[in-house]
């Protein structure tokens, strides 16, 4: 499988959306590549990656000494065409990234303000000053340099996506309304803030409103109301390929789980290969992969033993450094969301459903598994979030968090992963149980707060 970290394909989107959707017209130039490179923060060999799908695509021709220059030639009829084929099967995902935001990125871009130094205000004066440099609009790209600021890649990846998929952002140069440039650039950090925050929420429920509009309009034609939704998914940027690492981690969680208990044999590579769908040479990378990760020892002629043992994990290699990042990046991620989530879950959810989580709790305390509470914290949020972009976020968190056994494994040596959260489990559980929902999700946040404290200062 080959590794794809996706940024070539922020260029080539970009670009697509505004030729399809009539923001370049036959004949324009696009920028150079090292502007071009500039402006995204990217090498020139990812730029001329996103230039050469779109060539493919017919919709530009790339001249090695000159600009490329758009090739496709758009009626009004057809601009319309291709933004209703792209907006109306996302409808349903759009809104949901509309109703989650204050949920999932605000925390994040709040956090990454308060991280602030002198070079993210000058990158933003920059951008104000000459917004040329910005593929989004002002607003937008303050956004991004606000979560930039916590150097947190997973962070960035996600609100990319979801720029990625509105498209609409790229359609604007973001100063239509905003106060006048040099106006702007004489104000102090607190009025700059509530002016991009303010413009922001305007134009965004501004461009919501007029895209909602045009899908109603647009869905009266019989071939476009019966389009196939597309919802968001999360396309997290690896730079390994991602098929191990997923399979690597359902792995570990049925091994903590129970499916592939500690002494015995995982089934045989054949038996592997055939319930699971995974090429064999994939099985076989990802059995070395847990094999380092110290939860597998693999013996010629008898197979892989479940062994679950504190690993000397060589965090020199970077398939290890890529997924113990993911696992700490996430961290953060959830203690900056979990408590708003978590709350808004559990008062949507029905009494039966609660009542489940509680008896979840309480049936792993008494297996001596409460390491396993916490991610019945994840697929509890994940099955029944109201928002559907949270529940996909979480979905695939949980699938990174699992490398924090390993980690976690090495870390205690031989102390019982049961006792290291024995106590912190029973109060969660307490809490839950007194219907103090709040005191659940303040407590888990600081406990993921702690933990990633905790990890960072052991790998350092």
């Amino acid at each position: 499988m080959k590794k794809d970290n996706g940024l070539y394909r922020l260029v080539y989107e970009y670009y697509e959306a505004r030729i399809l959707l009539g923001c370049y017209t036959c004949g324009d130039k696009l920028p150079s590549i090292p502007k071009i490179s500039d402006i995204f923060h990217l090498a020139p060999t990812t730029i001329r990656s996103a230039l050469s799908m779109l060539e493919q695509e017919e919709l530009i021709k790339v001249d090695a000494r000159k600009a490329a220059v758009v090739t496709y030639d758009l009626s009004p009829g057809q601009m319309k065409k291709n933004a209703a084929e792209y907006f109306i099967p996302r409808r349903e995902g759009i809104l949901g990234i509309s109703q989650s935001g204050s949920y999932l990125l605000e925390p994040l871009w709040k956090e990454g303000l308060r991280k602030w130094d002198d070079n993210d205000w000058e990158s933003l004066r920059r951008g104000i000053m000459d917004p040329s440099l910005n593929m989004v609009s002002i607003p937008v790209e303050f956004y991004l340099l606000a979560v930039g600021a916590l150097d947190n890649r997973l962070a960035m990846n996600l609100l990319w996506e979801t720029v990625r998929y509105l498209r609409f952002p790229y359609l604007t140069n973001g100063m239509e309304t905003l106060t006048g440039r040099k106006e702007l650039a004489g104000f102090s950090r607190e009025e700059t803030i509530e002016a991009l925050r303010a413009e922001a929420a305007h134009s965004y429920g501004r461009s919501l409103q007029a895209l909602f509009a045009f899908m109603d309009e647009m869905s009266l034609d019989p071939g476009l109301k019966d389009a196939a939704p597309i919802p968001f998914h999360w396309n997290i940027y690896r730079q390994r390929p991602q098929l191990r690492y997923s399979f690597a981690s359902l792995l570990i969680r049925k091994i903590l789980k129970g499916t592939y208990p500690q002494g015995t044999y995982l089934p045989s590579l054949p038996q592997l290969v055939d319930r699971y769908g995974i090429p064999l040479m994939t099985v076989r990378r990802t059995l070395g992969l847990l094999e380092e990760l110290g939860m597998t020892r693999s013996y010629h002629g008898k197979g892989t033993l479940v062994c679950m043992e504190p690993a000397d994990i060589d965090l020199s290699r970077s398939s290890i450094r890529e997924g113990i990042r993911l696992y700490v990046e996430s961290l953060q991620l959830l203690h900056l969301t979990v408590q708003n989530i978590f709350l808004c879950t559990w008062e949507s959810a029905d009494p039966a459903k609660r009542t489940a989580l509680i008896r979840h709790f309480l049936f792993l305390q008494s297996e001596e598994k409460s390491y396993l509470c916490f991610e019945a914290c994840l697929t509890f949020i994940e099955d029944h979030c109201p928002l559907s972009t949270v529940r996909e976020c979480y979905g695939s968190i949980k699938v990174l968090m699992v490398w924090k056994y390993p980690l976690i494994l090495s870390r205690l040596k031989n102390r019982s992963l049961h006792a290291e959260y024995r106590d912190c489990v029973s109060r969660l559980t307490s809490f839950l149980q007194e219907e103090r929902p709040e005191m659940f999700s303040s407590e888990l946040k600081h406990l993921w707060e702690q933990e990633e404290q905790q990890v960072r200062a052991f790998l350092s």
